[in-house]
């Protein structure tokens, strides 16, 4: 044990496994290959990583690494939940596989509550009630990881496709009887005309990408909105509507924020 690298760290295994799972997908990751990849014995990665429950769990932390904004936040909310939301987005698209993992033994890691830090400090400078506050940051985050995982699927339907099966669903020949059937008694009017038309470069039932800004630009919208003034005069014990860390977070960070 004493002959391999010092430099063969937690840190090192993460990072390579990482790599892996970039160029090869998640399932090429194992211990033996990290071993290999790193040019160590290949008991020593789990010197390190107990298990590859844990491995699991430390590429999704050095993930989230890449969803945390440079400081400072930005001060207007807004521009700041826009930076967050593509940060979150860069982060899925450059680790795909990310969206298809999860850890049996999910840790409190410190990258991911670095990025639940940097959300929660926007919404204590909004003053809104802390449930109003969790659903904005799970709006974002649901919008963000719908994205992402819809244009993913996407993705891998095409990959997934011959150039033949790929003409068929450009052409949308040879349909299922009964949607053959639909079609002929004008039950589908507008997906007749929609996989009718000449011109339409995308494979029917595989929408082309919208576009991540629009609605984005629309959820924030709708938050301002919804939002309004900032809440003055509560209480702290007032704000809490149940015992999950964000609500007493957000409660501790605004009661010592007034206090000072």
């Amino acid at each position: 044990m004493g002959d391999e690298p010092t430099t063969c760290r937690r840190a090192e295994i993460v990072a390579a496994a990482v790599r892996i799972a970039d160029a090869e997908g998640v399932d090429a990751v194992s211990m033996r290959r990290l071993a290999d990849e790193l040019g160590v014995a290949t008991m020593t990665p789990y010197t390190h990583v107990e298990s590859k429950d844990e491995l699991i769990d430390l590429m999704r932390d050095a993930v989230a690494a890449e969803m945390i904004l440079p400081e400072p936040i930005p001060d207007d909310w807004r521009e700041a939940l826009r930076a967050i939301a593509h940060k979150t987005k860069d982060a899925f698209e450059a680790h795909p596989w990310s969206l298809d993992i999860t850890s049996r033994r999910p840790r409190a890691r410190i990258n991911r509550l670095r990025h639940v830090e940097q959300s929660v400090a926007i919404m204590v400078r909004l003053e809104v009630a802390p449930q109003t506050g969790r659903a904005i940051l799970m709006s974002i985050d649901d919008y963000v990881i719908g994205y992402c995982a819809r244009k993913r699927m996407r993705q891998r339907m095409l990959d997934s496709l011959g150039a033949e099966d790929k003409e068929a669903l450009h052409s949308f020949r040879d349909p299922d009887p009964e949607v053959a059937a639909a079609l002929e008694a004008g039950e589908l009017p507008l997906v007749k005309k929609i996989t009718g038309h000449r011109h339409r470069k995308h494979p029917f039932g595989v929408p082309p990408d919208s576009g991540f800004e629009p609605g984005l630009e629309w959820l924030l919208d709708g938050i301002e909105k919804t939002v309004g003034a900032p809440s003055e005069g509560i209480e702290p014990g007032e704000l809490l509507t149940g015992h999950d860390e964000l609500d007493q977070r957000l409660t501790r960070i605004r009661a010592e924020a007034r206090s000072s």
